[in-house]
């Protein structure tokens, strides 16, 4: 019991630290401040905004807490444009941030030169095909981004008229899979191939007999994955990749594009295989290695609070809605039960239930429960206690916020504190 008083203590101090070493809310502009992980502040939603334009913030939601999430897009923001990678934003970060990149805005077209009408004598060429590169502009590009969409190799969220970082990159992955060579330019060449492609993937299959496989070449019972590779097997993979960690992207999909070749890469790096981005035998055979040594994480009760707080510490900013139990919008009992249910620690849906479902306490500790009679008699809202009086709820004028329990309102309403055994 007294090491578990200790525990909370301790918990105490460095969880107000973390929530209260910057001020809440701010007014000042974007690049004012140095941004860090555990900063709350208005600023963070809008760099958060700002990484998620250029392509490095990859959570669906956008908050007013620096976290472990933001604080990775910072650090591969940073590495790509040369900076000190340590996943804090200063002068130089700010700086290079708020410059307009090559996907953010195009740059304005040269004017036109005036051309000379061709003679009889002047031949004219073939502008049937126009090459597309950097810089290039129009609605062919649209085309072209929409194409190798389709195809697995645009992975940008959104098509634009516009040929950046992001389309070269694309162009230059799809000439490497068709064994061209890998400049990133879309001459006649590969944007016929491309035509090819889509073409091919629209098509419905042309019936025919399968082919008896010759008497001295047996089929082989399995094959490698790899770029390009489509089917059941690679969402198979995903899904594994996935539970091990190393496949982050939101949806499971049956193509073997650029994410799934980084997350196999990041695989055999992690586990001293060669690092080549192809699914051999050899590295299912590791995969198969790693789940099967892979144990069950017990948590400990201060693990638990531990996470439930950094939980709602990424939902800071998320607006309140009746009845709402996601991060598009919460009603009170909605954001405590959603934060507790991603640590696997099942709560009732009511305020009254969550209420008759836990152990009073004479003083709350990290981690309880806070309960207040608000709009009907008896329990009807709460929150999770942090240390020094505060304590983050879902408010119906606030949303996801943090309050001080010795304010006059909600002392007046203040119920209690209970404990959650877990």
């Amino acid at each position: 019991m007294e090491n578990t008083v200790v525990k909370r203590l301790v918990m105490t101090s460095a969880f107000a630290g973390a929530f209260f070493a910057v001020p809440l809310v701010g007014e000042a502009a974007l690049g004012d401040n140095t941004l860090k992980q555990g900063t709350t502040h208005a600023d963070v939603q809008q760099l958060q905004s700002i990484l998620k334009q250029k392509g490095y913030f990859k959570d669906s939601q956008t908050t007013t807490y620096f976290g472990p999430i933001t604080k990775k897009a910072v650090m591969d923001f940073q590495r790509a444009n040369g900076l000190v990678v340590d996943g804090i934003v200063g002068k130089n970060t700010y700086s290079k941030l708020l410059q307009k990149s090559f996907q953010d805005t195009a740059p304005k077209p040269a004017p036109k030169p005036i051309i000379a009408k061709p003679s009889a004598t002047t031949p004219v060429a073939n502008t049937s095909t126009k090459e597309m590169k950097l810089y290039s502009t129009g609605q062919a590009v649209m085309k072209l981004q929409q194409d190798l969409k389709f195809l697995g190799f645009f992975t940008y969220y959104k098509t634009t008229d516009y040929y950046g970082t992001i389309t070269t990159e694309a162009v230059r992955k799809f000439q490497i899979s068709q064994k061209l060579k890998a400049t990133g330019v879309a001459d006649a060449k590969t944007q016929e191939l491309i035509r090819k492609a889509v073409a091919a993937k629209k098509a419905p299959p042309a019936p025919s007999k399968p082919a008896k496989p010759p008497a001295s070449k047996p089929q082989p019972t399995s094959k490698d994955l790899k770029f390009g590779t489509t089917g059941p097997e690679v969402k198979h993979l995903q899904t594994r990749l996935k539970n091990l960690g190393f496949f982050t992207y939101p949806m499971i999909t049956d193509y073997f594009g650029t994410v799934t070749e980084d997350s196999v890469e990041a695989f055999q790096k992690a586990h001293g295989l060669p690092v080549t981005g192809i699914v051999t035998k050899s590295v299912l055979d590791k995969m198969t290695e790693v789940e099967n040594k892979k144990p069950e994480p017990v948590k400990t009760p201060n693990e638990i609070t531990i996470n439930v707080i950094a939980n709602a510490a990424e939902l800071m900013g998320t607006p309140y809605v009746w009845a709402g139990t996601t991060p598009s919008g919460f009603d009170c009992s909605g954001f405590i039960q959603y934060v507790f249910a991603k640590e696997d620690v099942a709560l009732p849906r009511t305020v009254a239930q969550m209420w008759n479902a836990t152990t009073a306490v004479s003083k709350p500790a990290v981690g309880d429960l806070v309960f207040f009679e608000t709009y009907a008699t008896g329990a009807s809202h709460l929150g999770i206690y942090l240390g020094n009086n505060q304590f983050v709820h879902s408010g119906s004028s606030t949303g996801v916020t943090i309050s001080n329990l010795t304010y006059k309102y909600w002392q007046d309403r203040y119920l209690g504190a209970k404990r959650i055994n877990y």
